[in-house]
């Protein structure tokens, strides 16, 4: 069992963006100092609270300063970039970080109907769908490619950077256990653990080596008034499509822009996160809770607050220095 962090980069209360980026590469120094296995930062497009917009610079940056942990993208969304020239990138920066650079791909859209039109503009309408461009991707970073010969994306490709199937489905599962990479389900999106269970269980069935992670929203807080605050702060509007996709948006603004500028039919809901927060000693019992099959090799830790002192304070109180580096000590993972 293993602890890491994703990293959404918000603005945080009282930051400027500036010092709120500040705020993520001290996380990951902090991190690293903890035990963490991975630090990664995610992708987003045109959202006022959310900073993170190029994974592949803050990997880079943040890879400059560290000197241990994993550091990659949770996840580089696959639709809006070429497949070779993020393998590209990504084994630019592992090379750079001395092989300790992970690279999460994923298939949404990560920002606004605009946002997207404004990425995709130049690129083929009749593009390969989702599946078809990551296996493009992932024979890119292994030279099993057609081309392998005459194209390459570095004279060293000996060490490529480990490849992370990001999804909240069966069938995602499925698919990462048949191109034998790890898979990351993203619990934080979609809280059912019934599906949470399936999805480990046919991923751990079909695999022949990789890792089961879940990303899951994590707060370390004791007081009830704050435990209904952080609720309050992370209430989402969901936006569900007619082909069975979903996406959360924070604000009613943020959720009406989306339906305005999208040619699909979409239905809107308003939605209470679902957050496991509380001592860290009921946090890990939670998560003890969630592995009881065992097939789960790593939790990845959402931090949905805005509030510096409250990030900080979690990934202390979980530090895996402490927690599941020290048997003792924790008691229950």
């Amino acid at each position: 069992m293993e602890f890491s962090i994703l990293n959404q980069s918000p603005i945080l209360k009282g930051h400027t963006v500036k010092e709120s980026l500040q705020n993520t590469i001290e996380l990951a120094v902090l991190a690293e100092n903890l035990g963490y296995k991975r630090f990664f930062v995610s992708e987003h497009h045109n959202l006022d609270t959310l900073i993170g917009t190029a994974p592949e610079v803050l990997v880079s940056h943040l890879a400059a300063h560290t000197r241990k942990i994993h550091i990659g993208a949770g996840g580089i969304m696959l639709s809006h970039h070429n497949p070779f020239h993020v393998a590209e990138q990504f084994q630019l920066i592992n090379h750079l970080a001395e092989g300790r650079v992970d690279l999460g791909i994923g298939k949404a859209p990560g920002g606004t109907p605009l946002a997207t039109k404004a990425l995709q503009r130049e690129l083929k309408e009749d593009r390969a769908p989702f599946n078809d461009r990551f296996i493009e991707l992932k024979k890119y970073l292994n030279s099993t490619h057609a081309d392998a010969e005459e194209l390459k994306i570095s004279p060293d490709t000996s060490n490529p950077p480990g490849l992370f199937l990001l999804g909240g489905s069966i069938e995602s599962a499925l698919f990462a256990a048949e191109e034998n990479v790890n898979y990351m389900f993203a619990h934080f999106i979609n809280n059912d653990t019934r599906l949470l269970d399936e999805a480990a269980m046919n991923y751990k069935n079909n695999v022949r080596r990789g890792r089961f992670i879940v990303a899951l929203s994590v707060l370390v807080i004791e007081e009830e008034a704050d435990r209904q605050a952080a609720i309050r702060e992370n209430e989402y509007y969901q936006l569900s499509f007619k082909d069975g996709r979903s996406l959360r948006v924070i604000t009613k603004e943020q959720a009406e822009n989306f339906v305005r500028n999208s040619d699909e039919e979409i239905e809107v809901t308003k939605k209470k996160p679902n957050i496991i927060m509380g001592s860290a000693g009921e946090v890990l019992k939670q998560l003890s809770k969630l592995n009881e099959n065992n097939y789960i090799d790593e939790f990845m830790f959402h931090l949905p607050s805005t509030d510096a002192d409250i990030r900080t304070r979690t990934i202390e109180a979980l530090a895996p220095v402490n927690t599941i580096h020290n048997r003792e000590k924790a008691g229950i993972i």
